[in-house]
Formats: structure tokens, sequence, C-alpha cells
């Protein structure tokens, strides 16, 4: 009776062995997608751009008029990587950062549609803001790898 334990412990030992060297794993995040990143990357770019391009601008002549298809094409930018990212599966966390990408941009548009003029200090704190957001993606992208 004692032998049979013994086996059945060898065995138990073996298969725990086996089933480590195989490299099991379980996944719950999704897999690296580098175009994600290169998209992210990309979008990083084209906001800053925007703000940077919009801070040499004086101030009296920052009307939002001036701004609308920019702000149009930035938001076009964040959807289309919205929806790449809800189509990967166990991407929920990218999906959340995504979406708080687009609520920030809506609101910092309806603000200067609002105000129809946008300041320096805004304009820093936005370009600041994006870039947090944005490298957070990238480098949560970047981890999956």
């Amino acid at each position: 009776m004692v032998k049979a334990w013994i086996k059945v412990g060898v065995r138990l030992a073996a298969l725990l062995i086996l089933s480590t060297q195989l490299g099991c794993s379980l996944h719950l995040v999704s897999e690296y997608d580098r175009a994600s990143q290169n998209q992210m990357l990309s979008l990083m770019k084209k906001i800053d751009g925007f703000y940077l391009h919009m801070s040499n601008v004086t101030p009296t002549k920052r009307k939002f008029s001036h701004y609308t298809s920019g702000y149009t094409n930035i938001e076009v930018e964040i959807n289309a990587l919205l929806q790449r990212q809800k189509v990967r599966e166990l991407n929920e966390l990218t999906v959340k950062q995504v979406e708080i990408l687009l609520e920030l941009w809506q609101q910092g548009k309806l603000a200067h549609k609002t105000k129809d003029s946008i300041s320096d200090f805004i304009i820093k704190r936005r370009r600041s803001e994006y870039q947090r957001v944005m490298l957070a993606m990238i480098r949560g992208e970047e981890s999956k790898a």
C-alpha cells in the first residue's frame, strides 16, 4: 500500500515538473500589437503638434473656428484607435485608457468652443495631460511585448 502511494506521489511530481517545463502560461492581457503602438505614437505626435501650432499664435487669434478641422481630424484618429482596441481580446484596460483620452479631447474641444479662445496656460496644461495619457498607453502596450 505504501509503495502504491509512493508511485502516485512520484507520478504527480513528474507531472508537476513536466507542466512547468512546457511553459504553460495564463494570459490576462492582450498580446503586444506593434500597429497599435505605432498608432498611439502617431496620435501623440499629432496632438502635440496641434497644441504647439496653437501656442505659436497670439491668444487673441486662437478662435475655435480656426481649429475645428484639427479637432475633428484628431477625434477621428482617437475613435479609430478606440475601435482597434475594442476588437482585441483581453484589452479592457487599453480600451478604458482610450475612452478617457476621447473624453478629455471632447471636453477640451467644448471648452475652446465655449470660450472661443484658449490661454497659454491651458495649452501647456493640455499638452502635459495628453503626453501623460499617451505615454501610459504606449508603455502599457510595450509591456505586453
